[in-house]
């Protein structure tokens, strides 16, 4: 009840400031069309048809047909971002053209501004923000392949190296859907990987759209040599929690809750529950109740990055991680960097060589503006392996 209390109350404050957004760009389209009037009614039927739809969708999202509420979704998502960016650019405008015109000692109230400083300061930074957010969808539709080499120190039975497919925040769901599955499970499958770890997020809230799209069909589609393992993030703790686990388990992805396989006598992956989790255990109870050898290669998957020193401290070989998304979108992308030690890529920490990835999928609007969709392909070649002896 207190979760829903809180979502409830986050959906009345976006509906706050979207109505406020959608009213500050309108008055500025208003203000720089004032001698055309056909552009007027036009912006003022653009306005008013975004409105209506997007409160029919915010008040009866729960009794429309779900490829209707899929339109909202994916509209009012975008409307939002480019309501955002376009408000912040009219302002850092606006701000430096008062200042200007204050130091030349000239009128700078907005009805007194030109003609053509009006209409430019408007279209051009329309045209601006929607080239960045056509190139922001595409990234999102196109992602990339980052190419990971590690070195470790350690033998793994007669393994010289693996191939290894990481993978963060697929988000499945409502805005994520069946075709975007489709797509990642190609990509991910087009890698030839020995082995595939996911770092959490698998699923975005609710199984409901998971079954109702048949998305299972598209995740059983994941299979490697050495097996397809992951630990729990936060999403997969918003609703139906052990539902979707079971799912993801029977799908053939292996949930580590706490707990290590042993890959091919080999070395471990062990995969720890997300710290929304009460009873998460520190990760040195979990290498000891597991008996796993640290003589052997040991890989933890964690899904958020926040304390990197416990994978450090315990002796872990590779710490990997997701849940930032580097930001998703500017300038949320400098908020995680100031956030966490590491937002996105590599790093060696002490012995640990570690990895965040920005994910594949995403929460919300569908585009990447200053950051990637990507998976991590780690080439880990293994040090004195008993075929090199």
């Amino acid at each position: 009840m207190i979760f829903l209390n809180c979502c409830m109350r986050a959906l009345i404050n976006a509906f706050i400031i979207h109505l406020t957004l959608n009213i500050l760009v309108f008055l500025k389209g208003w203000h720089a069309f004032d001698t055309k009037r056909w552009v007027r009614v036009f912006l003022v039927a653009i306005f008013a048809t975004e409105l209506i739809i997007y409160t029919v969708g915010f008040l009866f999202y729960l009794h429309l047909p779900d490829p209707i509420v899929q339109f909202i979704r994916v509209m009012g998502t975008s409307w939002m971002l480019f309501l955002l960016y376009s408000a912040g650019a009219w302002l850092i405008i606006d701000g430096v053209y008062i200042i200007w015109r204050k130091m030349k000692r000239k009128p700078w109230r907005f009805r007194k501004q030109p003609q053509n400083y009006k209409l430019l300061s408007f279209v051009l930074p329309v045209l601006f923000v929607s080239g960045v957010m056509i190139n922001g969808h595409q990234k999102f539709l196109n992602p990339v392949v980052q190419q990971v080499p590690i070195t470790l120190n350690k033998a793994a039975g007669e393994l010289d190296s693996i191939r290894v497919a990481m993978v963060g925040d697929l988000h499945l769901g409502w805005m994520i859907d069946r075709k975007h599955a489709a797509r990642f499970v190609d990509l991910i499958m087009a890698q030839n990987p020995d082995l595939i770890l996911f770092v959490g997020d698998i699923i975005d809230s609710q199984i409901e759209p998971i079954l109702d799209m048949e998305m299972d069909v598209e995740l059983s589609r994941l299979s490697a040599p050495l097996g397809v393992f992951s630990c729990t993030g936060n999403h997969e703790y918003r609703f139906e929690a052990e539902e979707k686990i079971e799912l993801l388990n029977n799908l053939g992805i292996t949930m580590l809750r706490d707990s290590a396989a042993l890959i091919d006598s080999a070395f471990y992956v062990v995969g720890r529950e997300d710290r929304v989790v009460s009873s998460r255990k520190p990760l040195k109870e979990i290498l000891a109740e597991q008996g796993v050898d640290m003589e052997k290669p040991v890989i933890v998957l964690n899904h958020t990055p926040d304390y990197l020193e416990e994978e450090m401290e315990a002796g872990a070989d590779i710490a990997l991680y997701g849940h930032t998304h580097h930001g998703q979108a500017f300038p949320g992308n400098i908020a995680t960097e100031l956030i966490f030690e590491v937002a996105h890529g590599y790093k060696k920490k002490g012995d640990t060589h570690v990895y965040v990835t920005s994910g594949i999928g995403l929460v919300g609007p569908q585009y990447r503006i200053g950051t990637v969709s990507e998976i991590a392909m780690l080439t880990v070649h293994f040090a004195g392996s008993l075929s090199q002896r």
